[in-house]
């Protein structure tokens, strides 16, 4: 995975549903202690945060697995394409810089790979 995937995700921990949360420690924490706790909240969908200031979603919240993201960054996801496009011009910069890092990163951790 790009280096810049795991941003959104880190960001949405400290914002997270119960589901997220749930699943997340479950995968950490080895006893049975968040199994009753994960059936409870394993129907409700996973949700993030569109990456437009301007949204029209409530709180930008969309369903995680509709989310589109920067294929050039992988560090900003959106709702829709409309809200990508509308985001561009503030998202460009970060997503030039970011992408520049990645690579940066990619070249060190895979240095046969051109």
């Amino acid at each position: 995975k790009k280096a810049g995937a795991h941003t959104q995700k880190l960001m949405e921990m400290v914002i997270a549903d119960d589901h997220t949360l749930v699943s997340f420690f479950r995968k950490r924490i080895t006893c049975s202690c968040l199994d009753k706790k994960h059936k409870e909240v394993k129907s409700i969908k996973k949700m993030g945060y569109c990456n437009n200031d301007k949204c029209p979603l409530p709180g930008g919240k969309v369903e995680r697995s509709k989310m589109l993201h920067c294929t050039r960054c992988s560090v900003a996801y959106y709702c829709s394409r409309d809200c990508q496009e509308a985001a561009w011009s503030e998202h460009r910069e970060e997503c030039k810089e970011r992408a520049e890092e990645i690579a940066k990163f990619e070249r060190i951790r895979n240095p046969n790979e051109v």
